[in-house]
């Protein structure tokens, strides 16, 4: 009926997305922006690991001291100003998002909330770290101080990029860092469990995890899966400006290195993950490149000169910035539909520029793949980059798809991304294939 109340997404399969801490910066998205009825699950980008072990905040204005005002908190109500300790007045001891997590939680108690540890930038020490039984103990117990005292998290998630190397320069790595790392999820989640028990809640662990094969064979899936609820599988970033040829950020089939999606997935079943325990990543940022000539089929697998522009940093832009410009029928952007690696992306003739992208079809398939395969759901790096509030939402995609059991014409029904141009395959978009 019009005007009925959607279902909130609080069943068993996972819609996770990463909210990034420095997102209330320059893109001032607040927690208070968060669809949290559209998702089961936020994760907070990142704490950090120190040398020595313990985990620290990164930006403690962002998580804990900001005050928001009232305009954009999720109660509604201004955040207040410091007081003494001991002044009667003070009744607000965290700030921050942190506070405003906890908030967001009260609005919506089927939502958990966990708190992602290293990331791109902060995974130097991790091998260090993991590599003797004591550093193993500190880190495990500073995460149990962490959750015991910011109790609006229901669990950590690890982003260690990556085991025996291939991240950061500078970051430490070993051969055995695989094994390492089964043995400090083993403790932690004996010390989480305890820390459960004592406070009467359970706390979940999940890894972010990654999608290439280079890297999937050093990450000890084995060792890892009985320790932890669900692997967010980081199934994006195969091609990026980092090379000199365009390509799909997070193709589905048909790569000729294994730079896809079914790749990556028939990789954690055959090392016995569970697929209940797989949760597939889908991004909401593109990769482009600049200098690039059409080719007959919009600059795909082109020479490029370089990054693109992108939104904050070059070669990448927010979905919700790129579909501004797709939906500028003067800006020259033309979306074309990959058949052969079930893909979508964008060119500009007139600009040069090449870019994955995905559309509410993508996502529908996705999402309607992963069920069908019986994967734990799905995962999106990050909120803040999504158009919500937009019926092009890739969020509201997966929610439609997972809560609402829309099937992919009713989802591209509803979209207006749906005059592709077909290149490749026999040019009809249809569900994919199961793997064997």
């Amino acid at each position: 009926m019009p005007g009925a109340q959607l279902p909130i997404a609080a069943h068993d399969k996972v819609l996770a997305a990463y909210f990034p801490e420095w997102g209330i910066y320059g893109r001032n998205f607040q927690v208070a922006d968060v669809p949290a009825e559209k998702l089961t699950h936020l994760i907070y980008s990142f704490l950090d690991l120190k040398p020595s072990g313990e985990v620290a905040l990164f930006d403690s204005f962002a998580a804990v001291e900001k005050r928001f005002g009232a305009g954009e908190t999720v109660s509604g109500e201004a955040d207040q100003w410091y007081y003494p300790p001991g002044d009667p007045r003070a009744t607000q001891t965290v700030w921050g998002n942190f506070n405003q997590l906890a908030q967001l939680k009260a609005k919506h108690p089927h939502l958990k909330v966990s708190i992602a540890v290293g990331g791109w930038t902060l995974s130097k020490h991790f091998s260090t770290v993991c590599s003797t039984e004591a550093g193993r103990e500190t880190f495990a117990n500073s995460l149990v101080r962490f959750l015991d005292t910011y109790r609006m998290f229901d669990g950590i998630d690890f982003d260690w990029e990556y085991p025996g190397g291939g991240g950061l320069d500078g970051n430490s790595a070993s051969p055995q860092d695989g094994a390492n790392y089964a043995l400090l999820l083993q403790k932690v989640r004996a010390k989480v469990d305890a820390l459960g028990a004592r406070l009467g809640r359970d706390y979940e662990l999940s890894i972010a995890s990654p999608a290439g094969l280079d890297k999937i064979v050093n990450f000890n899936l084995p060792g890892l899966a009985p320790s932890v609820d669900f692997f967010n599988l980081m199934t994006y970033d195969f091609h990026g400006t980092w090379e000199s040829t365009t390509g799909h950020l997070a193709g589905f089939t048909g790569d000729p290195v294994g730079y896809d999606i079914q790749t990556a997935v028939r990789a954690y079943l055959q090392a016995g993950v569970p697929a209940g325990k797989i949760v597939l990543g889908a991004p909401l940022y593109t990769r482009a490149w600049s200098g690039v000539a059409d080719g007959g089929d919009g600059g795909y697998a082109e020479a490029a000169r370089g990054a693109a522009p992108g939104s904050f940093e070059a070669g990448n832009y927010d979905y919700k910035d790129l579909l501004a410009k797709l939906q500028d029928p003067a800006a020259g952007w033309k979306l074309y539909w990959d058949d052969t690696a079930q893909a979508a992306y964008l060119y500009n003739g007139r600009e040069g520029i090449f870019s994955s992208f995905e559309t509410p079809t993508s996502i529908a398939l996705k999402s309607d793949w992963a069920d069908s395969m019986g994967l734990g759901g799905m995962m999106f790096w990050d909120i803040s980059n999504d158009a919500l509030g937009s019926g092009e939402s890739l969020v509201g995609a997966a929610y439609d798809s997972w809560v609402l059991d829309r099937d992919l014409a009713t989802i591209r029904s509803r979209s207006r991304l749906t005059s592709e141009i077909m290149v490749g395959g026999d040019g009809v978009i249809t569900d994919l294939p199961l793997l064997n």
